[in-house]
């Protein structure tokens, strides 16, 4: 093992990934020339301590020090004061686990092949910056706060200490199921790693989830009343609600560093930046994840320490991505790496106005059978590869109204050449969903986690899988999410309306027949909700549908049809739970008492009619192990 590094002075490097702004990577693999330029911080922060923070779901304008005046982050604001504010930096996707599996590896997601939440995960033979540091004598550790970094996901290599385990301390946002802790429990983690006070260095990330929908900061923090559910969308009401959640996580922020002591503080280097951002209803797109406009790919960025960077600086001159952090840190603590990553160190002398930063989104193909997008972002134009392809002036158009894309536009036609011949490399042809990497099968519980928030299965819009154009099909999306929303605030009665509607123009569409699933259930027309699920299943058959529509017949009384049903899907999902469960419900209908096998199997996730229906019968579901 290495020697312990000497602690000549204490970095922490605060990563806060909350912004929804495109993340990049270097432009080195395509197209663009490597450029020789000296970085005046090398090893300038040589046995420094390193302190990521990111915050999840960001947009920069979020953060006061970005120029918004409706944004409340003192904390942040005091960080940008005696440091570097990067103006374009940029996210490699407007999705999670990729975007932090490169802000850790220095790579792009083409390179680290992790392309969505839940369904892969960062191989061991990619090298994270907590494996460089904790080989080098590093005390590593890490507190999550959302389930898609839990660590089966491949973000823990190098971390000595992972906390993700958010049933101790998170509230349930469903049945059963835990999957956020608060700021405050973050907050709380964080100051107990750091309460050790340990000899070595030290390299901690913490993680604020607070700003992912739904939005529901503590009251002292939002600016008037609580917005009311059965109001229709208002973009201004949603983004206070928003700003609230952000200037809490922002608040804990600055307890965590006040935790600090003043000697550690003084020589702590800052960086502050954000996964991805968040649309807030910018181009038909409430949330993030499918679209690759700059509400969700623009990210802040702050590198803060009142020693190396006495005053405020801005720089605007260049564009940078979260693929830049890693070789960034690692080039100020003066660590050699062998690894060859598509980012650059920040701080290098002398832009490169040709260089263009990866990011990308096949959440379309994978969640809903829409096309991928895959965008190139200059520090003042951008080119989105899409069934349409786009490219906007972003000087003159920063929120990417106008679309400039020509075949006749020498300069669009560069950037566009540039990207494809860069995915080529990959053995990527976006026409060819074939030809995009596979996901891994989900089982029942994180398909359920991931859609409480809200990476669910969609539709392929009634076109071929792949086809159709994600700022098209997006509109449909948005309409049937606010459906599902009245339904689960009792209005099942429009919702069903709007799904019908949908139907009349798409029969297929898969998110149609969910939401009219969900509403049909909650209006107790069993039969309606029958045929919805009926038809979803036929059309993407999975072990999860095949589960509640057999829940369904046992409610209405034909548990021999359910029990047939779920025993022939237990041949290929021997051990999922749900089916387990309504195996179990099957035979407490015909009298049996030994259901209770289902929850052995599965404690977490067994129904809540399950557990009722044992004790109804003086039975106890078996205690979680």
């Amino acid at each position: 093992m290495p020697p312990i590094l000497q602690r000549t002075s204490s970095v922490v490097l605060v990563l806060a990934l909350a912004l929804g702004g495109p993340a990049g990577c270097g432009d080195s693999n395509s197209g663009s020339p490597v450029r020789e330029q000296l970085d005046p911080y090398a090893a300038r922060a040589a046995g420094f301590n390193v302190l990521v923070v990111t915050f999840d779901t960001v947009r920069t304008d979020a953060i006061g020090c970005y120029g918004d005046p409706r944004a409340r982050t003192p904390n942040i604001d005091a960080l940008a004061q005696q440091g570097v504010r990067f103006a374009r930096a940029i996210s490699p996707a407007p999705v999670t686990l990729p975007s932090h599996a490169t802000l850790f590896t220095g790579l792009d997601p083409l390179a680290h092949g992790v392309h969505n939440n839940g369904t892969f995960v960062l191989a061991d033979s990619r090298r994270t910056l907590a494996e460089e540091l904790g080989e080098r004598g590093y005390r590593t550790g890490a507190v999550v706060a959302g389930f898609v970094l839990d660590a089966r996901f491949g973000l823990a290599q190098g971390f000595a200490s992972y906390e993700d385990n958010l049933e101790k301390d998170a509230l349930p946002v469903s049945f059963g199921n835990y999957t956020e802790r608060s700021a405050t429990r973050v907050t709380d983690h964080a100051l107990e790693w750091l309460g050790e006070r340990p000899q070595e260095p030290f390299f901690l990330w913490t993680h604020y989830f607070d700003a992912h929908a739904p939005y529901a900061a503590p009251l002292e923090h939002l600016q008037g009343q609580r917005r009311s559910p059965d109001l229709p969308y208002d973009a201004d009401s949603v983004r206070r609600e928003y700003l609230a959640e952000v200037t809490y996580a922002d608040a804990e922020l600055g307890r965590l560093l006040r935790g600090i002591p003043e000697e550690v503080r003084a020589r702590t280097l800052v960086v502050f930046t954000s996964d991805h951002g968040e649309s807030l209803g910018e181009h038909g797109e409430y949330t993030h994840s499918r679209l690759l406009y700059e509400g969700t790919l623009r990210v802040p960025l702050v590198l803060s320490n009142p020693q190396l960077f006495p005053g405020a600086r801005v720089v605007s001159d260049r564009v940078v991505g979260l693929v830049d952090v890693t070789p960034t840190v690692l080039s100020m603590l003066g660590i050699a790496s062998t690894t060859a990553f598509d980012g650059l160190p920040l701080l290098q002398d002398g832009p490169d106005p040709e260089r263009a930063i990866f990011s990308e989104t096949m959440v379309t193909l994978y969640n809903h059978g829409w096309a991928p997008l895959f965008a190139s972002t200059r520090v003042g134009d951008k080119f989105v590869l899409a069934p349409t392809a786009e490219y906007y002036n972003l000087r003159s158009d920063a929120g990417e109204r106008t679309n400039l894309f020509s075949a006749s536009q020498p300069v669009a036609q560069s950037l566009a050449q540039r990207l494809r011949a860069r995915l080529a490399q990959r053995g990527l042809d976006p026409t060819v969903p074939s030809a995009v990497p596979r996901e891994r099968e989900l089982d029942a519980q994180q398909e359920r986690w991931l859609a409480e928030l809200g990476y669910s299965r969609g539709s392929s819009g009634g076109q071929p899988v792949g086809r159709a154009d994600p700022k098209l099909a997006i509109r449909t999306w948005a309409r049937l999410s606010n459906a599902s929303n009245l339904a689960q605030r009792g209005d099942t009665a429009r919702t069903l309306a709007t799904v019908e509607e949908v139907l009349a123009v798409d029969p297929n569409d898969l998110f149609a027949l969910e939401v009219g699933f969900q509403a049909a259930s909650f209006a107790g027309d069993d039969a309606r909700a029958e045929a919805y699920i009926r038809k979803r299943l036929a059309s993407y058959p999975t072990p999860d549908l095949t589960a509640r529509l057999g829940a369904l017949l046992v409610r209405t009384a034909r548990a021999d049809e359910a029990l047939a049903l779920v025993e022939t899907a237990l041949v290929q999902h021997p051990l999922h739970g749900e089916l387990l469960v309504v195996q179990g419900q099957c035979a407490l209908a015909k009298g049996q008492r030994d259901a209770a096998r289902a929850l052995e199997v599965d404690p977490v996730r067994a129904a809540r009619m399950a557990r009722e229906q044992l004790s109804a019968l003086g039975l106890e579901a078996p205690a979680s192990h």
